[in-house]
């Protein structure tokens, strides 16, 4: 190597994943602060679900799991906030790469997971005044959340790696379809049989013998079962976390993988 190389290659920037991520999360929070829609998304939105959903369904689902909704209601509620979060994500990407970001960055010395975990970060501090919002409205239904300090951390904590395994994903279609009209589609076509096909809402029993396997076990289910058992304070916590985190801690390591990659390849 020559004097001049060496001189090059100690002087050209290398990226440094978390400096990246930070800035770019910034970026994206400012962002959303000058937008309406952000705050509607995270709090309007899912209050008026909340409310529908408890006004609606209150009695009927109460006299099939002999208990209160409310308690049972709240974490599908943050859960369905959570996707709505996703699909702001994927939304948000199109727009990065429809508005040449993406390009501009491919082109800098930017670690290549940084693009899609700045976005993400952006996302799970929207999400966690989501929780704030809804955690306290759930109250006046009848939630609780009873198992003590560090359950109700747990309960936090799972929720915002659900939010991160969820808007990972949808960034990676963001980046894939690249088209606004287009990612909205495709997001709704996995949001609603994802939300609506789980133990969420309704108990497993009340789902036909022949899909309460799949009801019982998608992840959004076993996530929803954990947020319940540590909201409970007689609850077993142990084998219900251990499966949620078992399927989120992989979800997310693929989606990351899945995202970064179409971030490469996009346009």
């Amino acid at each position: 190597m020559t004097a001049t190389e060496t001189v090059a290659a100690v002087s050209r920037p290398h990226p440094s994943a978390w400096a990246d991520t930070a800035i770019l999360a910034g970026r994206h929070l400012r962002l959303m602060s000058r937008r309406p829609a952000s705050i509607i998304g995270a709090v309007v939105l899912p209050l008026v679900f909340a409310t529908m959903f408890y006004v609606v369904f209150g009695t009927v689902v109460e006299r099939r799991i002999g208990g209160d909704y409310g308690q049972y209601l709240l974490p599908a509620v943050i859960l369905q906030a959570m996707l709505f979060t996703a699909m702001s994500a994927a939304i948000l990407s199109v727009e990065d790469v429809t508005g040449g970001m993406i390009r501009r960055l491919r082109s800098m010395a930017v670690s290549p997971v940084s693009p899609v975990l700045g976005l993400v970060g952006a996302e799970l501090t929207r999400a966690l005044v989501t929780i704030a919002v809804l955690v306290p409205a759930g109250a006046l239904m009848g939630f609780r959340l009873g198992g003590g300090l560090l359950a109700s951390i747990g309960f936090v904590l799972v929720t915002l790696l659900f939010a991160a395994v969820v808007c990972t994903g949808f960034i990676a279609i963001g980046f894939a379809v690249g088209r606004v009209d287009s990612v909205q589609v495709v997001t709704n076509v996995i949001f609603f049989p994802f939300l609506l096909v789980s133990n969420a809402f309704t108990p497993t029993e009340a789902f036909p013998d022949w899909l309460q396997p799949f009801v019982a076990n998608q992840p959004l289910s076993r996530t929803a079962d954990a947020m319940r058992a540590l909201a409970d304070p007689q609850a077993a916590v142990a084998r219900p976390v251990t499966i949620a985190l078992l399927w989120l801690g992989c979800g997310f390591v693929l989606c990351v993988a899945v995202a970064a990659r179409t971030y490469r390849r996009s346009l």
